[in-house]
């Protein structure tokens, strides 16, 4: 099930005139969008800092009653729902367009699923489903869909596909499984599969022991990709590490998230996200389990202050004394500042192909035409011609409240 707390997301205001507000709402659950309406004074669109919360609140409060067909609601200066609608041409949902793996040629080795074929077993979080499949020896295949139902998601989903595939494999890294497609002919790329790891992620996991050596294999594997394959993870964090007793001795620890991995060089490598830091975060708060120190902007995290904090205090089980922990996580801090990292041309990262041209009008000959764009409201595409992929699905059991 989606916590809760990440179920809904302010995917974009709709627009304002300083009287009225619009703001566009994805629930995950649903993989639908919701169009709340009102008095800027309640919505506040314009101050950045409110995030489309307010909105949030609204939704939450009257989904329970909520006919299925609904897609707008409007509230007064209150946040009280005075009126729906469920008018096709108010509408808010939209008709993503993706990228064809026909025109991905780094990818063409990639193994495909259609989406149709997927069997959804859970909602892990958003954009990201537990589901299987059939594999091509008849064996049911259990596997984590991380998928696309937002435009914001779509390029992060293509950059971790690339990442994944021209990895090496690695005994610490759940590996690259599958694209899924919307079909075998047109191809389009609707998010990508790895293998299921039937084992809670550290940050949920407060009662299983850590151990010494799992330590050791974090830090030789961010050593691995720092400083033999050049790429850096920039989201180490104990919600993507599973340590998984089962494996094999030296595999037991298990990274799976590499949605923000790049090769070092490229624009999208930030130094305030290096991995050592990471890695002296994510000990601290596997052992005490506090995050705070990371609960400030990334250029205000201070590895420092942890490292010469006298006392950690131990909230978990480990299989050595805190003490020890911290002596491997010293030396090997230290081992990495004696590392200089001679600057490299990265190999170019292959660019996420454009999807391909869909109908729609030409504003210059005002004539249907071919056109390459993200993204359309569904009901436009549909006028035209075009596919549209349908992501929405019904609710879950779990019914959401306001807070």
């Amino acid at each position: 099930m989606i916590d809760p707390a990440y179920r809904f997301f302010a995917d974009s205001g709709g627009g304002t005139n300083h009287v009225n507000d619009e703001v566009i709402i994805m629930d995950f659950d649903q993989r639908r969008h919701y169009s709340i309406r009102g008095p800027s004074s309640f919505l506040r669109l314009a101050d950045e800092a409110c995030e489309g919360s307010d909105a949030i609140e609204v939704l939450k409060r009257y989904m329970n009653e909520l006919d299925p067909a609904v897609q707008t609601l409007n509230v007064d200066a209150t946040g009280t729902l005075v009126s729906t609608s469920s008018d096709p041409e108010q509408d808010c949902q939209q008709a993503i367009f993706y990228p064809s793996l026909l025109d991905a040629p780094s990818l063409q080795d990639c193994r495909m699923v259609a989406m149709a074929e997927l069997t959804e077993l859970d909602r892990l979080m958003p954009g990201v489903d537990l589901v299987s499949y059939e594999d091509d020896d008849g064996t049911t295949k259990k596997v984590v869909f991380k998928n696309t139902p937002i435009m914001q998601l779509r390029e992060r989903r293509w950059r971790e596909i690339v990442m994944l595939h021209g990895l090496p494999a690695h005994p610490n890294i759940v590996p690259f499984d599958r694209i899924v497609v919307d079909d075998t002919t047109s191809q389009h790329i609707l998010g990508f599969t790895v293998p299921y790891l039937p084992a809670p992620s550290l940050d949920k996991d407060h009662a299983q022991v850590f151990r010494l050596d799992w330590l050791r294999q974090l830090t030789s594997l961010i050593d691995c990709l720092n400083l033999e394959l050049r790429i850096a993870n920039q989201d180490i964090a104990p919600r993507n590490l599973i340590c998984f007793e089962q494996a094999p001795a030296g595999s037991q620890l298990k990274m799976i998230g590499f949605e923000y991995a790049t090769a070092m060089g490229l624009p999208w490598h930030v130094e305030e996200f290096n991995d050592v830091k990471g890695v002296i975060f994510t000990l601290y708060e596997i052992i005490t389990l506090d995050n705070s120190y990371r609960k400030v902007h990334p250029s205000e995290q201070d590895p420092d202050v942890v490292m010469n904090l006298e006392h950690w205090p131990c909230r978990r089980k480990l299989d050595a004394e805190v003490e020890t922990f911290r002596l491997h996580l010293k030396e090997w801090v230290e081992s990495r500042q004696t590392v200089t990292l001679c600057p490299t041309t990265p190999p170019p990262f292959p660019e996420m192909p454009k999807p391909r041209p869909v109908s729609y009008l030409d504003f210059a000959t005002g004539q249907p035409a071919q056109i390459s764009i993200p993204q359309l409201p569904q009901a436009v595409a549909k006028e035209y011609g075009n596919y549209v992929i349908s992501w929405q699905r019904p609710p879950s059991s779990t019914r959401p409240s306001a807070s």
